[in-house]
């Protein structure tokens, strides 16, 4: 769908697998955050205005390590949740536009697309 997707998705893998205290977690995954927010016009608008609603409590106090530093541990794990539910949601979003890509697919004589010739070979 979008590079942004791979950000998010590192994101959300830096949140969970990372053996470190929530706010350093979560401040390494805002840098990952951030990287996918570079090309807001590959985002579909809904997707782009809860990012940047999260990205603006993460740059809350200016940068994001003065914010992340700054949070209690229920704090920084809502917006971990946001991050996780947005990632859910560009994935969802990717996936059904793949699928409209496919549905756009020439399709053969019994509907099913047609089938590419991988060896150069023509009939």
């Amino acid at each position: 769908m979008f590079q942004g997707l791979d950000h998010v998705s590192q994101a959300v893998r830096i949140l969970v697998a990372r053996n470190a205290m929530l706010n350093q977690r979560l401040y390494e995954a805002a840098r990952e955050f951030s990287a996918a927010l570079k090309r807001p016009d590959q985002w579909p608008a809904d997707l782009l205005s809860r990012a940047r609603r999260v990205e603006e409590k993460l740059t809350a106090k200016g940068r994001i390590d003065k914010t992340i530093n700054g949070m209690d541990v229920l704090a920084a794990s809502q917006i971990a949740e946001e991050i996780f539910e947005l990632s859910i949601a560009v994935s969802a979003a990717s996936i059904h536009e793949m699928k409209r890509q496919i549905r756009q697919l020439p399709r053969g004589k019994a509907g099913r697309s047609a089938r590419l010739d991988m060896t150069g070979a023509t009939s």
